[in-house]
């Protein structure tokens, strides 16, 4: 997907689409974590998330990017073993939840 074609998305999708990535981001964390899987790829994930919130606030004007750095920390955070994935998906569940009445 080109960056003109995520930017040419609703928010709400671009931001549900993010959502989903961090929720891959922490589950791929949690079962390499529990010896589900063999592998972590939670890097691999945050990296998209990354370059995604990146991508949608490119042009912030109303400073709106600031909060999704923020909660990308947060996430960061969790990889890290300070935060809990209940904690992480609490923000972010409510942006897959809008996209639904979208």
């Amino acid at each position: 997907m080109t960056d003109e074609q995520w930017n040419s998305m609703p928010l709400m999708i671009r931001l549900s689409n993010i959502a989903g990535e961090v929720k891959r981001c922490v589950d791929t964390r949690n079962n390499f974590m529990n010896g589900t899987a063999k592998k972590d790829y939670s890097q691999f994930y945050f990296d998209k998330v990354s370059n995604l919130i990146s991508l949608t606030f490119k042009n912030d004007e109303k400073n709106r990017k600031r909060e999704f750095e923020d909660e990308l920390g947060e996430l960061q955070r969790f990889l890290n073993g300070d935060a809990d994935s209940s904690y992480i998906m609490r923000y972010w569940n409510q942006f897959a939840l809008a996209s639904d009445k979208i």
